[in-house]
């Protein structure tokens, strides 16, 4: 579980540290006093990067040339510190006081992060879809991190490499070399991605039920862009339009994965009020998925309540389950009593100090 946090040169915070109770924690304070930033600093140790900016350096306080972010968390009797320095054009990752690559951060604490955007997971783009699934899984699995930088890097060589051929600088023949990298990596994020959306199917309905209080069928169905069973022979037969467009068109990259109810498709017509709530179950539901590690994960809740009706709000609070829960709110009247009760205040004020 996350135990403090301290945020220096941050946004509206020069020197601020908050502490969180291993229950519920409620973050609240009027618009402009910096909930989202206390709640997106905790998610720079999953993400890797503030949510809300292009450039993590666009968090960093006006005038100031570094800002700092310090967590601690606790798994039983351990406890483990993490730090980013955030400078113009580079951040410096630190754990246990020791420097360390961004990418070896992730998975140093488990968060299930939940704000207004992500309603953009059932009907947004599929690039938002896949980073989801990706995330999930490697703060279970570490070692898919370096499976997806592996991608990264033969999609860009096989891409560089397309267009070099396409300008007669290089011959096609010098595909096949990435083409098996290809075959022989991408394969393996096809399945954990799928073991993930399994997972998730197996309770994604009853808890989506539990929501809406209705009986639907709510289900994700993954959309792979290319043949995994004969990745080699699909592959093949897509190099000549991956020629032409200079660019590969097909693997782990290009795929997606749907929200229906039944055969609704609801990116296709859904409400936005059906859209949110399926959203919340499948953030439930991969808080579950994580729940299987030695640590339970914890549940962020950034300005939820405010979007949902009474009962919803209700609805919510009731199958929330077990762990730390960090929730914030503009008015703590919008958020259910039953969790009022349990909850540590974190009380912030106006906060005028920006970027």
């Amino acid at each position: 579980m996350v135990s403090s946090l301290r945020l220096t040169n941050i946004r509206c915070f020069k020197n601020a540290r908050f502490e969180f109770a291993p229950g519920v924690n409620l973050v609240v304070g009027p618009n402009g006093s910096g909930k989202t930033t206390v709640l997106e600093a905790v998610g720079l140790f999953v993400y890797g990067r503030f949510q809300s900016v292009e450039r993590d350096f666009l968090a960093v306080a006006n005038s100031q040339e570094c800002g700092r972010v310090e967590l601690t968390t606790q798994t039983g009797e351990e406890e483990k510190d993490a730090e980013v320095a955030i400078l113009e054009g580079e951040k410096i990752f630190k754990l246990q006081d020791k420097k360390i690559a961004s990418s070896k951060i992730i998975g140093f604490t488990k968060v299930i992060f939940f704000n207004p955007e992500t309603i953009g997971l059932v009907a947004g783009s599929p690039q938002l879809r896949r980073r989801e699934l990706d995330t999930s899984v490697a703060q279970k699995k570490p070692s898919f991190v370096r499976s997806l930088l592996h991608l990264k890097k033969i999609l860009r060589e096989r891409n560089s490499l397309l267009r070099q051929i396409a300008l007669r600088r290089a011959d096609e023949s010098e595909l096949d070399f990435w083409d098996g990298e290809l075959v022989k990596y991408a394969p393996a994020i096809y399945k954990e991605r799928q073991e993930l959306l399994g997972a998730i199917n197996e309770g994604i309905a009853e808890v989506h039920n539990s929501l809406v209080e209705k009986e639907r069928n709510l289900h994700l169905s993954y959309l792979p862009s290319i043949d995994y069973a004969r990745f080699d022979e699909a592959l093949a037969a897509v190099r000549e339009s991956d020629l032409r467009l200079g660019l590969s068109s097909a693997g782990p990259h290009r795929d997606d994965f749907t929200f229906a109810d039944g055969d609704f498709i609801l990116k296709e017509g859904g409400s936005r009020g059906e859209q949110r709530m399926a959203a919340i179950a499948f953030k439930l539901e991969a808080k579950k998925y994580l729940a299987g590690t030695n640590e339970e994960p914890t549940l962020i809740l950034d300005d939820v309540f405010s979007e949902l009706d009474a009962d919803r709000r209700e609805a919510v609070a009731r199958i929330l389950g077990e762990g730390q829960v960090i929730i914030s709110a503009t008015d703590e009247r919008v958020v259910p009593k039953r969790l009022l009760e349990q909850a540590k205040m974190i009380k912030l004020e106006q906060c005028l100090r920006k970027r």
